[in-house]
């Protein structure tokens, strides 16, 4: 353990401090069935990127079993070697699960988990999201982040009340504070009732300027930055210091450089994402022109058409981002 448990929070506030990147898992191009060696070449390249972490997308999302997930975060774990943190999401289908990976997380080296929640949670009231919430927490000693989102089907106010985010605030593990809804007065209520206590991170960097220096965010993610980057030109790490500094002439230069291919693809990801799911498909694709594995995921999953990856590959162009031959990588 890097802290104890009642010593999370003074922890996070020096160690979340700049972009939380993502990672997939890989799976053998015939039988997929988990590559471990496409994974461990991933994590070593984000471990080259000037990320402080990594967030594994898990079987909630991912179409992996309970037992592979334990599988691949020890070997993302192994790989970060404490470069980077390693953080587990976990939104898997029942409260015991949740709690089983957890501990596993906390036991193979994990810095933190991310708690969002599972398609088939239909809480009736905030207390019962307050409850489950916490046996979850209750039950680790490493950092925990919140994650509430618009996926979330609760009869909850904007899906889980900023007030009732705010008694887990209070809960000694509890860390940091993904936003997942995109309504500014809660937003802004979720700073003003426990930003304090908690780190809160907007993962889109459109609106960095205001959450850096007005709100005093420390940390973005979790989100694929490294579809936006090469280790060669690390554009959002860049991105994030610069306004983090204030060199503001350098950020909005750097900013609209990229802008080709941050609309690009926020075209494709955003229809899917309010239909409740990512294009994984186009995280993969992505991955693939830039130097990591690639390849297929499992159903269920959203399609990347042939014109769709035209239209992100003219992007990467556009915004001057060069392409990265898997072979080229050193230790590949």
């Amino acid at each position: 353990m890097l802290y104890k448990k009642t010593e999370a929070k003074e922890w996070a506030k020096e160690a979340y401090r700049g972009l939380d990147t993502t990672i997939l898992p890989c799976f053998t191009p015939e039988e997929l069935k988990l590559d471990e060696a496409g994974i461990r070449h991933d994590m070593r390249m984000l471990c080259r990127q000037g990320f402080f972490a990594v967030t594994l997308v898990s079987g909630g999302e991912a179409g992996t079993t309970l037992e592979e997930d334990k599988r691949w975060v020890e070997w993302c774990v192994d790989e970060a070697r404490g470069k980077v943190g390693v953080t587990l999401n976990v939104r898997y289908y029942t409260l015991a699960e949740n709690i089983e990976m957890a501990r596993h997380a906390e036991a193979v080296g994990c810095h933190s988990i991310m708690i969002s929640y599972p398609t088939n949670f239909h809480p009736r009231s905030e207390e019962e999201i307050y409850q489950y919430t916490k046996a979850i927490a209750d039950a680790t000693g490493i950092g925990v982040i919140l994650f509430p989102s618009v996926k979330n089907e609760f009869a909850a106010p904007y899906r889980v009340s900023a007030q009732t985010l705010a008694r887990l605030a209070d809960l000694d593990n509890v860390i940091a504070l993904k936003i997942g809804v995109l309504e500014w007065h809660w937003i802004d209520a979720c700073f003003r009732l426990f930003g304090d206590r908690v780190l809160i991170s907007y993962p889109f960097d459109d609106a960095w300027p205001t959450m850096i220096r007005k709100y005093g965010m420390q940390w973005s993610g979790a989100a694929p930055w490294h579809n936006l980057q090469t280790e060669a030109d690390p554009r959002e790490v860049r991105l994030f210091n610069f306004i983090r500094d204030g060199s503001m002439d350098e950020a909005g230069e750097l900013y609209w450089r990229m802008d080709p291919l941050r609309k690009a693809i926020l075209s494709i990801a955003m229809p899917s994402a309010l239909m409740g799911m990512y294009n994984f498909d186009q995280w993969k694709f992505l991955d693939s022109l830039l130097g990591f594995t690639g390849g297929e995921m499992r159903m269920p999953k959203m399609m990347l058409f042939p014109w769709q990856k035209l239209q992100l590959q003219a992007a990467l162009a556009a915004s001057g981002l060069q392409s990265v031959p898997k072979t080229s990588i050193p230790g590949a």
